[in-house]
């Protein structure tokens, strides 16, 4: 029998939007689709992670699965994960309409899945993290790093706040006016989510081993980071850049 700890996060409860049909879910995949390149996203995503036929690929936050989808197309196997069951059956649907019988869909999260040892060439995560608060980011971090084999790949996009020498209500006021299409969904965001700040994802990364081989802004509150897990031994070398 399991045995319960009363301070272990429940990552099944939910925070921000909920779907309850896979009809709702296909409207919000539309919707991201007219706001987003999402299939120009997961060729970045892809380039970072270079990928080979015989590759083994983790996704946490799969969501509708368009990357999971993409990925499959180029390596043996992915494992996709989300803790919504309603996205999963989206995902999967999606994925036997294209014939893709190389991708596990599971109902587990960051904290809640069984991580095996170095096992996956590349972890991706995609607008998922800020749903933990950095503690529990931190444990989610040390999994991923145990999980990916020495030198293998972990891509990360997530909202990251970094409001420089400026003020903090300055900058969130800027943050939700720069999406008048999605404002009231990104003020719920700040107000209520787990969104860290830049240099606290970039210690978050370091602290569990990673080096950080490219750290991407995209606009006010997006971040990209792609990471590569290297032995203790070798010194970490940080490129920053912003994306024009």
């Amino acid at each position: 029998m399991e045995e319960h700890f009363d301070w272990r996060r429940d990552e099944f409860q939910q925070i921000g939007t909920d779907y309850g049909s896979v009809e709702e879910v296909a409207a919000y995949d539309g919707r991201m689709r007219a706001m987003r390149d999402i299939d120009a996203e997961n060729r970045a995503i892809l380039n970072c992670l270079g990928l080979k036929s015989k590759s083994a690929v983790l996704e946490i936050g799969t969501g509708t699965g368009a990357f999971a989808r993409a990925a499959a197309k180029l390596c043996a196997h992915v494992t996709a994960l989300d803790v919504s069951e309603v996205m999963l059956k989206y995902a999967s649907l999606k994925a036997r309409e294209e014939k893709l019988g190389n991708i596990d869909f599971l109902h587990a999260g960051f904290l809640s899945f069984d991580y095996p040892r170095r096992t996956f060439d590349a972890v991706v995560s995609s607008l998922a993290l800020h749903h933990l608060p950095d503690v529990w980011k931190l444990v989610a971090l040390e999994k991923i790093f145990e999980t990916l084999k020495p030198g293998g790949i972990f891509y990360l996009m997530d909202v990251v706040f970094d409001w420089g020498n400026g003020r903090p209500e300055e900058y969130f006021h800027r943050v939700v006016e720069s999406v008048p299409e999605s404002r009231a969904n990104i003020a719920m965001h700040i107000a209520r989510e787990f969104s860290t700040t830049g240099w606290i994802m970039t210690g978050l990364l370091t602290r569990v081993g990673f080096v950080i081989e490219s750290d991407v802004r995209h606009g006010e509150f997006l971040r990209t980071y792609c990471c590569r897990a290297v032995p203790a031994s070798s010194s970490p070398v940080t490129r920053s850049r912003k994306a024009r």
